[in-house]
């Protein structure tokens, strides 16, 4: 369990909202290499003077220019993007990790909870060339993480805490299936699904660019 110990016995205030914050649909995924690529925030007040490491690229997470440079790089800074998405897309978030409960084996038989599944990922796409297919397969040997584009033009992104950049979302037991064929006035269909970490949600946020849509123009 992610707690304090020793605890101070202060509840911690729970944020206002005047406002709802929804992901929406998922219609694209973009790999990165795991620990590559780290962007400045938004607002421009990352950089090499508050601690970027050299891989940083200091390139603004908004930009089409700079996701334009890393879907060109050749090194391991280059980022991959996948086809749309096809259908299905849903992150099915992790349920709990729990330890006995209405036995001996727990104090006064009451059940523990000792942790969070990881969530999962899914979605299908259609009517792939075997190249495409065979490109998204060779992801499973490497370590990399992930940034969702959202219906309406979004990129969402983790936020590193405590510091003015943003990277992508750890994702582990990446999988994408065979081709699957239902016949006469169908589309092949392959699967992808991936695994995000406990707590993988708590510093998301998502920004809208305004040069570029990432749906269609990367």
């Amino acid at each position: 369990m992610d707690c304090n110990c020793p605890d101070d016995g202060i509840l911690k205030e729970i944020p206002d909202s005047n406002c709802p914050f929804d992901m929406k649909q998922i219609q694209r995924i973009a790999f990165a290499t795991k620990g590559k690529v780290i962007w400045d925030s938004a607002d421009g007040t990352g950089g090499a003077g508050n601690g970027v490491p050299a891989t940083a690229l200091n390139a603004q997470i908004d930009t089409k220019a700079d996701w334009t440079a890393r879907k060109t790089a050749v090194d391991d800074t280059k980022i991959v993007f996948s086809p749309r998405v096809g259908g299905d897309p849903q992150i099915e978030a992790g349920d709990a990790i729990t330890e006995g409960g209405g036995d001996n084996s727990t104090f006064d038989g009451v059940e523990l909870v000792t942790g969070t599944n990881p969530s999962v990922f899914s979605a299908s796409f259609k009517s792939l060339l075997p190249a495409q297919e065979k490109a998204l397969k060779a992801i499973k040997c490497k370590e990399v993480e992930v940034y969702f584009f959202l219906q309406g033009g979004r990129i969402a992104y983790q936020e590193i805490k405590g510091e003015a950049r943003v990277k992508g979302f750890q994702m582990s037991s990446y999988h994408f299936s065979d081709r699957g064929n239902a016949g006469y006035g169908t589309k092949d269909t392959n699967t992808m699904r991936f695994s995000l970490p406990e707590g993988w949600s708590e510093n998301l946020n998502y920004i809208t660019p305004a040069d570029f849509d990432p749906i269609y123009d990367i």
